[in-house]
């Protein structure tokens, strides 16, 4: 598996915090989101790549052992655009992960086993409960995602497994839907919504979500509720 991270964005809505990093390379209570990420992710993948976009020439160094690809004209798109440059050359199977998600290893066990069990669909993972507010999926009776955006469903989570027989397919939508958001593509191929534990998810839009999230660390694997299926 190759796992994507999508790192363009400048994470504007941070009062400064994001001035010359990457949002996915600030500081959350004594390491960055990128390692956080890298600490939940390595054990479940073969390679990583990395999107980098603004202020890149300040965190290339900092991404250790991953391939850059840089979007230099990343506000020019959505990060539609920042997954299609990322999926250039991969013939496997992708975790795609959002920049500002932190989650944990348990996490990722979760998807990839769903994923294998999945029959060939992709995976997408979104925490349990209704969301009106935010970023949402909506399914259908047997767990297939229909519908993706500003709309009542799960909250999407920030991470998903494409399959690798939906990379190509993947790649021709998002290259139409380059101003978009990536996450529409989980409505194009044939994908299973995964809920995962709201306990072991920390998404950073704002300068308060940063100062709650320092209360949270370290997410704790054992945090388990029933989150349905």
């Amino acid at each position: 598996m190759h796992a994507v991270i999508l790192a363009a964005g400048e994470g504007s809505r941070m009062d400064g915090a994001t001035a010359d990093v990457p949002k996915a390379f600030m500081e959350l209570a004594g390491a960055t989101l990128y390692e956080r990420q890298r600490a939940a992710i390595d054990a479940h993948v073969d390679a990583v790549t990395v999107v980098l976009g603004h202020a890149y020439e300040n965190v290339r160094d900092d991404v250790g052992d991953a391939r850059t690809v840089v979007l230099e004209d990343w506000d020019d798109y959505e990060n539609a655009e920042s997954l299609r440059r990322g999926l250039r050359g991969i013939d496997d199977d992708v975790l795609v992960l959002n920049g500002d998600v932190v989650i944990t290893d348990a996490v990722v066990a979760r998807l990839r086993t769903r994923h294998r069990a999945a029959a060939g669909r992709s995976v997408v993972a979104c925490l349990p409960g209704r969301e009106d507010e935010a970023t949402a999926i909506r399914c259908d009776d047997q767990g297939l995602v229909t519908d993706y955006g500003l709309i009542t469903g799960r909250r999407h989570a920030g991470l998903g497994v494409v399959d690798r027989r939906h990379v190509g397919a993947a790649r021709a939508w998002l290259g139409d839907h380059r101003r978009q958001w990536y996450p529409g593509l989980y409505t194009e191929v044939p994908t299973e919504a995964v809920a995962i534990p709201p306990g072991q998810h920390i998404e950073i839009n704002y300068p308060s979500d940063r100062v709650a999230a320092r209360g949270k660390l370290p997410l704790n694997p054992a945090d388990e509720i029933d989150v349905g299926t």
